[in-house]
Protein backbone atom coordinates (compact mmCIF):
# COMPACT_ATOMS: atom_id res chain seq x y z
CA UNK A 1 0.00 0.00 0.00
CA UNK A 2 1.65 3.46 -0.52
CA UNK A 3 2.76 5.62 2.03
CA UNK A 4 1.52 8.92 0.54
CA UNK A 5 -2.08 7.95 0.61
CA UNK A 6 -1.85 7.66 4.13
CA UNK A 7 -0.28 10.88 4.21
CA UNK A 8 -2.76 12.55 1.68
CA UNK A 9 -5.64 11.12 4.14
CA UNK A 10 -3.94 12.65 7.28
CA UNK A 11 -3.42 15.95 5.29
CA UNK A 12 -7.04 15.84 4.69
CA UNK A 13 -7.91 15.04 8.13
CA UNK A 14 -5.99 17.69 9.54
CA UNK A 15 -6.49 20.75 7.03
CA UNK A 16 -10.77 19.67 7.84
CA UNK A 17 -9.62 20.42 12.10
CA UNK A 18 -7.95 23.76 11.06
CA UNK A 19 -11.11 24.57 8.79
CA UNK A 20 -13.26 23.44 11.79
CA UNK A 21 -11.28 26.13 13.54
CA UNK A 22 -11.86 28.83 11.39
CA UNK A 23 -15.59 27.92 11.07
CA UNK A 24 -15.53 28.95 14.99
CA UNK A 25 -13.93 31.89 14.70
CA UNK A 26 -16.07 33.36 12.18
CA UNK A 27 -18.99 32.13 13.76
CA UNK A 28 -18.43 33.65 17.12
CA UNK A 29 -17.48 37.21 15.17
CA UNK A 30 -19.59 38.97 17.69
CA UNK A 31 -19.38 37.11 20.79
CA UNK A 32 -18.38 39.30 23.59
CA UNK A 33 -14.69 39.16 24.79
CA UNK A 34 -14.59 35.87 22.22
CA UNK A 35 -10.50 34.79 21.90
CA UNK A 36 -10.00 33.48 18.26
CA UNK A 37 -8.53 29.75 18.11
CA UNK A 38 -5.09 29.01 15.91
CA UNK A 39 -4.18 25.54 14.20
CA UNK A 40 -0.45 24.83 14.37
CA UNK A 41 0.83 21.40 12.32
CA UNK A 42 3.60 19.48 13.15
CA UNK A 43 4.99 16.72 10.76
CA UNK A 44 4.15 12.87 11.48
CA UNK A 45 6.09 10.27 12.44
CA UNK A 46 9.16 9.51 9.69
CA UNK A 47 10.38 6.14 8.53
CA UNK A 48 14.10 4.80 8.15
CA UNK A 49 14.69 3.37 5.62
CA UNK A 50 19.00 3.71 5.90
CA UNK A 51 20.54 4.96 8.38
CA UNK A 52 23.65 7.64 8.21
CA UNK A 53 27.16 6.66 8.49
CA UNK A 54 30.21 8.27 9.51
CA UNK A 55 32.71 9.55 6.90
CA UNK A 56 35.36 6.57 6.75
CA UNK A 57 39.03 8.05 5.94
CA UNK A 58 39.11 7.89 2.17
CA UNK A 59 35.37 8.98 1.49
CA UNK A 60 32.36 10.90 2.64
CA UNK A 61 29.67 10.40 5.17
CA UNK A 62 25.95 8.97 4.06
CA UNK A 63 22.87 10.92 5.26
CA UNK A 64 19.72 9.25 6.88
CA UNK A 65 17.17 7.79 4.17
CA UNK A 66 13.87 8.75 5.59
CA UNK A 67 10.39 8.83 4.35
CA UNK A 68 7.70 10.93 6.33
CA UNK A 69 4.27 9.43 6.90
CA UNK A 70 1.88 13.08 7.28
CA UNK A 71 1.66 15.64 9.16
CA UNK A 72 -0.40 15.59 12.91
CA UNK A 73 -1.76 18.88 14.39
CA UNK A 74 0.58 20.61 16.41
CA UNK A 75 -1.37 22.88 18.59
CA UNK A 76 -5.03 24.85 18.93
CA UNK A 77 -4.05 27.84 20.44
CA UNK A 78 -6.29 30.52 22.09
CA UNK A 79 -5.23 34.01 21.26
CA UNK A 80 -5.66 35.87 24.33
CA UNK A 81 -5.35 39.89 21.93
CA UNK A 82 -6.55 42.34 23.77
CA UNK A 83 -10.20 43.01 21.30
CA UNK A 84 -11.29 46.47 20.56
CA UNK A 85 -14.26 48.05 23.21
CA UNK A 86 -17.43 49.15 22.14
CA UNK A 87 -19.50 51.78 24.58
CA UNK A 88 -22.98 50.54 25.47
CA UNK A 89 -23.43 52.86 28.12
CA UNK A 90 -25.37 50.05 30.29
CA UNK A 91 -23.54 50.65 34.26
CA UNK A 92 -23.73 46.80 34.49
CA UNK A 93 -21.06 46.42 31.28
CA UNK A 94 -17.54 46.39 32.07
CA UNK A 95 -14.83 45.61 29.72
CA UNK A 96 -10.86 44.91 30.69
CA UNK A 97 -8.20 46.17 29.69
CA UNK A 98 -5.22 44.07 30.19
CA UNK A 99 -4.38 40.20 30.38
CA UNK A 100 -6.72 39.79 33.51
CA UNK A 101 -10.11 37.47 34.14
CA UNK A 102 -13.05 38.49 36.17
CA UNK A 103 -14.07 35.92 38.74
CA UNK A 104 -17.28 34.27 39.04
CA UNK A 105 -18.35 31.20 40.95
CA UNK A 106 -21.10 28.34 41.20
CA UNK A 107 -21.27 26.95 44.51
CA UNK A 108 -17.57 26.85 45.99
CA UNK A 109 -16.39 26.64 42.29
CA UNK A 110 -14.70 29.26 40.77
CA UNK A 111 -15.01 30.18 36.86
CA UNK A 112 -13.22 32.70 35.01
CA UNK A 113 -14.46 34.96 31.89
CA UNK A 114 -13.26 38.10 29.97
CA UNK A 115 -17.21 38.69 29.62
CA UNK A 116 -18.39 41.54 31.47
CA UNK A 117 -21.92 41.96 30.31
CA UNK A 118 -23.33 41.29 33.82
CA UNK A 119 -26.59 42.37 35.21
CA UNK A 120 -28.09 42.42 38.82
CA UNK A 121 -30.94 39.52 39.51
CA UNK A 122 -33.92 39.79 41.81
CA UNK A 123 -31.34 38.98 45.10
CA UNK A 124 -29.38 42.11 43.95
CA UNK A 125 -26.61 39.65 43.37
CA UNK A 126 -24.20 40.60 40.22
CA UNK A 127 -24.25 37.87 37.64
CA UNK A 128 -23.63 36.92 34.45
CA UNK A 129 -26.63 36.47 32.50
CA UNK A 130 -25.58 33.48 30.35
CA UNK A 131 -25.56 31.02 33.56
CA UNK A 132 -26.28 32.91 36.51
CA UNK A 133 -22.48 32.32 37.96
CA UNK A 134 -22.10 35.27 40.63
CA UNK A 135 -19.52 37.82 40.38
CA UNK A 136 -16.61 37.56 42.76
CA UNK A 137 -15.33 40.55 45.08
CA UNK A 138 -14.44 42.54 48.23
CA UNK A 139 -17.63 44.28 49.64
CA UNK A 140 -17.88 47.38 52.01
CA UNK A 141 -20.06 47.76 55.35
CA UNK A 142 -20.00 51.27 56.36
CA UNK A 143 -17.43 52.46 53.93
CA UNK A 144 -14.91 49.82 55.43
CA UNK A 145 -13.71 47.26 53.17
CA UNK A 146 -14.26 43.40 54.29
CA UNK A 147 -11.91 40.86 54.16
CA UNK A 148 -12.41 37.34 52.33
CA UNK A 149 -13.78 37.05 48.26
CA UNK A 150 -17.28 37.04 48.11
CA UNK A 151 -20.51 36.90 45.64
CA UNK A 152 -20.68 40.42 45.23
CA UNK A 153 -24.82 42.08 46.08
CA UNK A 154 -26.09 45.46 44.82
CA UNK A 155 -29.66 45.52 46.30
CA UNK A 156 -31.86 47.93 46.10
CA UNK A 157 -33.24 49.89 48.24
CA UNK A 158 -30.26 48.69 50.34
CA UNK A 159 -30.49 51.44 53.67
CA UNK A 160 -27.60 53.47 54.42
CA UNK A 161 -27.99 55.22 57.80
CA UNK A 162 -28.39 58.45 58.90
CA UNK A 163 -25.46 61.05 59.83
CA UNK A 164 -26.27 63.62 62.49
CA UNK A 165 -24.84 66.86 61.97
CA UNK A 166 -21.87 67.76 63.85
CA UNK A 167 -20.31 70.91 62.19
CA UNK A 168 -21.27 73.86 60.02
CA UNK A 169 -19.43 76.90 58.86
CA UNK A 170 -20.73 80.33 58.30
CA UNK A 171 -19.34 82.49 55.98
CA UNK A 172 -19.96 85.45 53.50
CA UNK A 173 -20.17 89.36 54.11
CA UNK A 174 -21.86 91.86 56.69
CA UNK A 175 -22.15 95.07 55.40
CA UNK A 176 -19.73 97.97 56.21
CA UNK A 177 -22.37 99.92 55.69
CA UNK A 178 -25.20 99.40 57.50
CA UNK A 179 -25.90 101.63 60.59
CA UNK A 180 -25.53 100.28 64.02
CA UNK A 181 -28.44 98.87 65.61
CA UNK A 182 -30.38 101.08 67.80
CA UNK A 183 -32.40 99.45 70.79
CA UNK A 184 -32.78 96.06 72.15
CA UNK A 185 -32.66 93.29 70.14
CA UNK A 186 -35.50 91.52 69.24
CA UNK A 187 -36.80 88.47 66.69
CA UNK A 188 -37.14 90.47 63.62
CA UNK A 189 -39.79 88.12 62.97
CA UNK A 190 -41.81 89.38 65.54
CA UNK A 191 -41.56 92.96 64.75
CA UNK A 192 -41.93 94.28 68.32
CA UNK A 193 -39.74 97.07 67.80
CA UNK A 194 -39.04 99.51 64.54
CA UNK A 195 -36.23 97.82 62.85
CA UNK A 196 -33.65 99.41 60.57
CA UNK A 197 -33.50 96.29 57.97
CA UNK A 198 -29.85 96.86 56.77
CA UNK A 199 -29.01 96.52 60.88
CA UNK A 200 -29.34 92.93 61.12
CA UNK A 201 -29.46 90.08 58.80
CA UNK A 202 -29.97 86.59 59.75
CA UNK A 203 -29.41 82.69 58.17
CA UNK A 204 -31.52 79.03 58.44
CA UNK A 205 -30.22 76.30 57.94
CA UNK A 206 -31.39 72.45 58.15
CA UNK A 207 -29.13 70.10 60.49
CA UNK A 208 -30.05 66.30 61.24
CA UNK A 209 -30.24 64.65 64.43
CA UNK A 210 -29.18 60.89 65.26
CA UNK A 211 -32.58 59.51 63.21
CA UNK A 212 -32.04 61.62 60.29
CA UNK A 213 -35.04 64.02 60.98
CA UNK A 214 -34.07 67.72 59.80
CA UNK A 215 -33.89 70.21 62.63
CA UNK A 216 -33.63 73.86 61.68
CA UNK A 217 -31.74 76.41 63.19
CA UNK A 218 -30.83 80.29 62.83
CA UNK A 219 -28.25 82.93 63.17
CA UNK A 220 -28.96 85.92 64.13
CA UNK A 221 -26.61 89.20 63.44
CA UNK A 222 -26.65 92.68 64.06
CA UNK A 223 -24.22 95.54 64.17
CA UNK A 224 -23.42 97.16 67.22
CA UNK A 225 -20.23 99.00 66.67
CA UNK A 226 -17.98 100.53 63.45
CA UNK A 227 -16.33 96.90 63.18
CA UNK A 228 -18.46 94.78 65.68
CA UNK A 229 -21.53 92.28 65.22
CA UNK A 230 -23.27 90.31 68.00
CA UNK A 231 -24.71 87.70 67.06
CA UNK A 232 -27.10 84.34 68.47
CA UNK A 233 -28.04 81.04 67.19
CA UNK A 234 -31.67 79.56 68.36
CA UNK A 235 -32.32 75.78 67.03
CA UNK A 236 -36.27 75.95 65.73
CA UNK A 237 -38.09 72.75 66.35
CA UNK A 238 -40.43 73.21 63.30
CA UNK A 239 -42.93 71.29 61.49
CA UNK A 240 -46.37 71.12 59.11
CA UNK A 241 -49.79 69.88 59.43
CA UNK A 242 -50.66 69.40 55.74
CA UNK A 243 -53.53 69.51 53.75
CA UNK A 244 -56.07 69.30 56.68
CA UNK A 245 -59.80 69.39 54.89
CA UNK A 246 -62.24 71.52 56.73
CA UNK A 247 -65.91 70.19 57.44
CA UNK A 248 -68.66 71.77 54.89
CA UNK A 249 -70.77 72.63 57.43
CA UNK A 250 -69.40 72.95 60.49
CA UNK A 251 -65.76 73.92 60.77
CA UNK A 252 -63.42 72.31 63.57
CA UNK A 253 -63.01 74.08 66.78
CA UNK A 254 -59.19 73.14 67.13
CA UNK A 255 -56.14 71.49 65.78
CA UNK A 256 -54.16 70.10 68.19
CA UNK A 257 -50.46 70.57 67.44
CA UNK A 258 -47.16 68.37 68.88
CA UNK A 259 -46.54 68.89 72.28
CA UNK A 260 -43.46 71.08 72.92
CA UNK A 261 -40.49 69.23 73.99
CA UNK A 262 -38.51 70.01 77.13
CA UNK A 263 -37.20 73.52 76.92
CA UNK A 264 -38.78 74.92 74.49
CA UNK A 265 -42.74 76.36 73.63
CA UNK A 266 -44.75 76.92 70.47
CA UNK A 267 -45.86 80.90 70.50
CA UNK A 268 -48.60 82.29 68.66
CA UNK A 269 -46.32 84.57 66.92
CA UNK A 270 -45.06 81.14 65.51
CA UNK A 271 -47.95 79.46 64.39
CA UNK A 272 -48.94 80.59 61.12
CA UNK A 273 -52.28 79.01 58.77
CA UNK A 274 -52.26 79.07 55.34
CA UNK A 275 -54.54 78.37 52.22
CA UNK A 276 -54.07 75.32 50.23
CA UNK A 277 -51.93 77.11 47.85
CA UNK A 278 -49.59 77.65 50.79
CA UNK A 279 -48.96 81.44 49.83
CA UNK A 280 -51.88 82.97 50.79
CA UNK A 281 -52.63 84.04 55.00
CA UNK A 282 -55.84 83.12 56.12
CA UNK A 283 -57.23 85.93 58.21
CA UNK A 284 -56.66 85.64 61.86
CA UNK A 285 -59.54 86.58 62.91
CA UNK A 286 -60.61 82.90 61.58
CA UNK A 287 -58.20 81.48 64.31
CA UNK A 288 -56.57 81.87 67.72
CA UNK A 289 -54.17 80.27 69.60
CA UNK A 290 -53.99 77.99 72.96
CA UNK A 291 -51.11 77.94 74.73
CA UNK A 292 -52.62 74.70 77.13
CA UNK A 293 -51.65 71.47 77.42
CA UNK A 294 -50.99 70.65 73.93
CA UNK A 295 -51.03 73.84 72.12
CA UNK A 296 -53.85 73.93 69.84
CA UNK A 297 -55.34 76.46 66.97
CA UNK A 298 -58.81 77.05 67.87
CA UNK A 299 -60.71 78.38 64.92
CA UNK A 300 -63.76 80.93 64.96
CA UNK A 301 -67.36 80.50 63.36
CA UNK A 302 -65.79 82.60 60.63
CA UNK A 303 -63.37 79.79 59.75
CA UNK A 304 -64.37 79.06 55.50
CA UNK A 305 -66.38 76.18 55.75
CA UNK A 306 -65.12 73.04 53.29
CA UNK A 307 -61.79 74.68 52.87
CA UNK A 308 -58.12 73.09 53.13
CA UNK A 309 -55.93 74.73 54.72
CA UNK A 310 -52.09 74.28 56.05
CA UNK A 311 -50.89 75.07 59.36
CA UNK A 312 -47.04 75.25 60.64
CA UNK A 313 -45.45 76.25 63.53
CA UNK A 314 -41.85 75.95 65.26
CA UNK A 315 -40.49 75.87 69.11
CA UNK A 316 -38.49 78.62 70.44
CA UNK A 317 -36.48 77.93 73.58
CA UNK A 318 -38.02 78.86 77.16
CA UNK A 319 -34.83 79.17 78.65
CA UNK A 320 -32.61 82.42 77.92
CA UNK A 321 -29.74 81.59 75.41
CA UNK A 322 -26.80 79.73 76.17
CA UNK A 323 -23.56 81.56 76.64
CA UNK A 324 -22.07 79.44 73.82
CA UNK A 325 -24.86 80.17 71.59
CA UNK A 326 -23.99 83.96 71.04
CA UNK A 327 -20.87 86.11 71.22
CA UNK A 328 -19.30 89.28 69.19
CA UNK A 329 -17.77 89.08 65.11
CA UNK A 330 -14.98 91.79 65.11
CA UNK A 331 -13.52 92.97 61.97
CA UNK A 332 -10.60 95.34 61.47
CA UNK A 333 -10.52 97.72 59.59
CA UNK A 334 -9.71 96.03 56.03
CA UNK A 335 -13.05 94.04 57.20
CA UNK A 336 -11.22 90.86 57.80
CA UNK A 337 -12.38 89.03 61.03
CA UNK A 338 -9.56 89.87 63.74
CA UNK A 339 -10.02 86.37 65.98
CA UNK A 340 -11.95 82.74 64.78
CA UNK A 341 -14.75 81.82 66.29
CA UNK A 342 -16.46 78.85 67.49
CA UNK A 343 -19.82 78.29 68.63
CA UNK A 344 -20.73 75.12 70.69
CA UNK A 345 -25.07 74.64 69.77
CA UNK A 346 -26.51 72.05 72.24
CA UNK A 347 -30.10 71.20 71.91
CA UNK A 348 -32.14 68.13 72.80
CA UNK A 349 -34.87 66.57 70.40
CA UNK A 350 -37.44 64.03 71.22
CA UNK A 351 -36.56 60.50 70.50
CA UNK A 352 -32.62 60.94 69.29
CA UNK A 353 -29.94 62.16 70.44
CA UNK A 354 -29.14 65.78 71.22
CA UNK A 355 -27.78 67.83 68.54
CA UNK A 356 -24.41 68.79 69.46
CA UNK A 357 -23.12 71.54 66.71
CA UNK A 358 -19.88 73.06 66.47
CA UNK A 359 -20.23 76.15 63.96
CA UNK A 360 -16.97 76.95 61.60
CA UNK A 361 -15.09 80.31 60.73
CA UNK A 362 -13.05 80.42 58.01
CA UNK A 363 -10.68 83.61 58.10
CA UNK A 364 -9.13 85.65 55.84
CA UNK A 365 -11.50 86.72 52.43
CA UNK A 366 -13.04 83.25 52.07
CA UNK A 367 -14.51 83.24 55.11
CA UNK A 368 -16.34 86.24 57.17
CA UNK A 369 -16.07 89.39 56.21
CA UNK A 370 -17.19 92.93 56.88
CA UNK A 371 -17.12 94.66 53.13
CA UNK A 372 -19.03 97.88 52.35
CA UNK A 373 -22.38 96.12 49.96
CA UNK A 374 -25.98 96.86 49.62
CA UNK A 375 -26.60 94.12 51.93
CA UNK A 376 -25.67 91.41 53.99
CA UNK A 377 -24.81 87.94 52.44
CA UNK A 378 -23.51 86.11 55.90
CA UNK A 379 -25.12 82.44 55.98
CA UNK A 380 -24.77 79.12 57.21
CA UNK A 381 -23.92 76.36 54.54
CA UNK A 382 -22.20 72.93 54.17
CA UNK A 383 -23.37 71.10 57.17
CA UNK A 384 -21.98 67.55 57.02
CA UNK A 385 -25.13 65.67 58.26
CA UNK A 386 -27.94 63.96 56.31
CA UNK A 387 -31.28 61.93 56.89
CA UNK A 388 -31.36 58.40 56.16
CA UNK A 389 -30.96 57.01 52.26
CA UNK A 390 -31.65 53.70 49.93
CA UNK A 391 -29.64 52.94 47.14
CA UNK A 392 -30.59 54.17 43.87
CA UNK A 393 -28.02 54.11 41.59
CA UNK A 394 -24.44 53.02 41.13
CA UNK A 395 -21.43 53.42 38.77
CA UNK A 396 -18.36 51.25 38.37
CA UNK A 397 -14.66 53.05 38.26
CA UNK A 398 -11.05 51.66 36.44
CA UNK A 399 -10.12 50.50 39.72
CA UNK A 400 -13.35 47.81 39.74
CA UNK A 401 -14.81 50.47 42.66
CA UNK A 402 -18.72 50.13 43.26
CA UNK A 403 -19.74 53.20 44.49
CA UNK A 404 -23.31 53.88 45.32
CA UNK A 405 -25.79 56.67 45.00
CA UNK A 406 -28.24 56.62 47.59
CA UNK A 407 -31.30 58.30 47.59
CA UNK A 408 -30.49 61.10 50.15
CA UNK A 409 -27.62 62.69 47.87
CA UNK A 410 -24.94 60.73 49.61
CA UNK A 411 -22.04 58.34 48.04
CA UNK A 412 -21.31 55.21 49.99
CA UNK A 413 -18.54 52.38 48.28
CA UNK A 414 -20.71 49.04 47.74
CA UNK A 415 -18.12 46.43 46.92
CA UNK A 416 -14.74 46.00 44.38
CA UNK A 417 -14.66 43.36 41.66
CA UNK A 418 -11.60 41.03 41.96
CA UNK A 419 -9.33 40.05 39.02
CA UNK A 420 -7.38 36.83 37.85
CA UNK A 421 -4.16 36.48 36.45
CA UNK A 422 -2.67 33.15 35.15
CA UNK A 423 0.71 32.58 34.22
CA UNK A 424 -0.50 30.71 30.68
CA UNK A 425 -4.00 31.95 30.03
CA UNK A 426 -2.95 29.67 26.81
CA UNK A 427 -3.50 26.80 28.99
CA UNK A 428 -7.01 27.39 30.65
CA UNK A 429 -9.86 24.92 29.82
CA UNK A 430 -13.15 26.54 27.83
CA UNK A 431 -16.01 25.15 29.36
CA UNK A 432 -18.61 26.98 26.77
CA UNK A 433 -20.45 30.16 28.05
CA UNK A 434 -17.93 32.22 27.73
CA UNK A 435 -16.69 30.77 30.73
CA UNK A 436 -12.48 29.36 31.43
CA UNK A 437 -11.37 27.18 34.13
CA UNK A 438 -7.97 25.86 35.80
CA UNK A 439 -6.27 23.50 34.07
CA UNK A 440 -2.90 21.27 34.79
CA UNK A 441 -1.10 23.92 32.31
CA UNK A 442 -2.71 27.46 33.44
CA UNK A 443 -0.98 28.14 36.62
CA UNK A 444 -3.15 28.70 39.68
CA UNK A 445 -5.06 32.26 39.56
CA UNK A 446 -3.58 34.95 41.35
CA UNK A 447 -6.30 37.25 42.55
CA UNK A 448 -5.96 41.18 43.22
CA UNK A 449 -7.79 44.54 41.93
CA UNK A 450 -7.49 46.61 38.93
CA UNK A 451 -4.37 48.49 38.88
CA UNK A 452 -3.82 46.85 42.26
CA UNK A 453 -2.42 43.98 42.22
CA UNK A 454 -3.53 43.44 38.84
CA UNK A 455 -1.91 45.84 35.83
CA UNK A 456 -5.46 45.51 33.92
CA UNK A 457 -8.10 48.36 34.73
CA UNK A 458 -12.15 48.57 33.73
CA UNK A 459 -13.79 50.54 31.61
CA UNK A 460 -17.74 50.91 33.15
CA UNK A 461 -20.21 51.18 30.22
CA UNK A 462 -18.56 49.33 27.85
CA UNK A 463 -17.55 45.58 26.33
CA UNK A 464 -14.95 43.94 24.96
CA UNK A 465 -15.26 43.14 21.22
CA UNK A 466 -14.35 38.97 19.76
CA UNK A 467 -10.69 39.38 18.61
CA UNK A 468 -11.43 37.39 15.38
CA UNK A 469 -9.53 39.45 12.39
CA UNK A 470 -12.54 38.27 9.00
CA UNK A 471 -9.49 39.35 7.11
CA UNK A 472 -6.81 36.71 8.05
CA UNK A 473 -9.80 34.13 8.86
CA UNK A 474 -10.65 34.44 5.16
CA UNK A 475 -7.12 33.90 4.13
CA UNK A 476 -6.59 31.28 6.28
CA UNK A 477 -9.67 29.73 5.01
CA UNK A 478 -8.07 29.76 1.65
CA UNK A 479 -4.88 28.01 2.98
CA UNK A 480 -7.07 25.54 4.44
CA UNK A 481 -9.39 24.57 1.80
CA UNK A 482 -6.13 24.49 -1.18
CA UNK A 483 -4.39 22.49 1.11
CA UNK A 484 -6.98 19.96 1.31
CA UNK A 485 -7.44 19.58 -2.16
CA UNK A 486 -3.51 19.11 -2.81
CA UNK A 487 -4.01 16.37 -0.01
CA UNK A 488 -7.20 15.33 -2.18
CA UNK A 489 -5.06 15.29 -5.44
CA UNK A 490 -2.50 13.05 -3.34
CA UNK A 491 -5.37 10.44 -2.49
CA UNK A 492 -6.46 10.25 -5.87
CA UNK A 493 -3.03 9.79 -7.31
CA UNK A 494 -2.26 7.07 -5.08
CA UNK A 495 -5.52 5.48 -6.02
CA UNK A 496 -5.07 5.57 -9.65
CA UNK A 497 -1.59 4.34 -9.16
CA UNK A 498 -3.19 1.00 -7.19
CA UNK A 499 -5.41 1.27 -9.96
CA UNK A 500 -2.57 1.03 -12.74
CA UNK A 501 -0.62 -1.83 -10.19
CA UNK A 502 -4.09 -4.06 -9.74
CA UNK A 503 -4.28 -3.45 -13.94
CA UNK A 504 -1.01 -5.73 -14.37
CA UNK A 505 -1.67 -8.96 -13.69
CA UNK A 506 -4.62 -8.32 -17.09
Amino acid sequence: MLRSLFAGVSGLRNNQVRMDVIGNNIANVNTVAFKAGRVTFKEGFAQLLQGASRPPGDQGGINPVQIGLGMQIGSIDQIFNQGNLETTGLNTDVAIQGDSFFVVRKGNQSFYTRAGNFQVDANGQMVSPANGFIVQGRMYENGVLQDGIQDIRLPFGQKVSAKPTTEAVLAGNLNASAPVFQGDFQDPIDRALPINEKSWTESQIAVFDSQGTKRDIKIQMWKTGPNSWDWQIDPIASGVIENFQTDANSPPSDIPLPTPIAGYEILPANVKVYSSSGTEYLSPADYSFSSGPPPAVQFTASMPASSEIKISYFMSPTAATASENSGTFTFDNAGIMNTNISAAINFAVPGANPVQLNLKLNGGVSGLTQFASTASTAVLRDQNGYTAGTLQNFSIDRFGLITGFFTNGTTSSLAKIVLADFNNPSGMLRIGDNMYQESANSGGAVLGFALEGSQSQLTSGALEMSNVDLAQEFTNMIVAQRGFQANGKVVSTSDEMLQELMSIKR
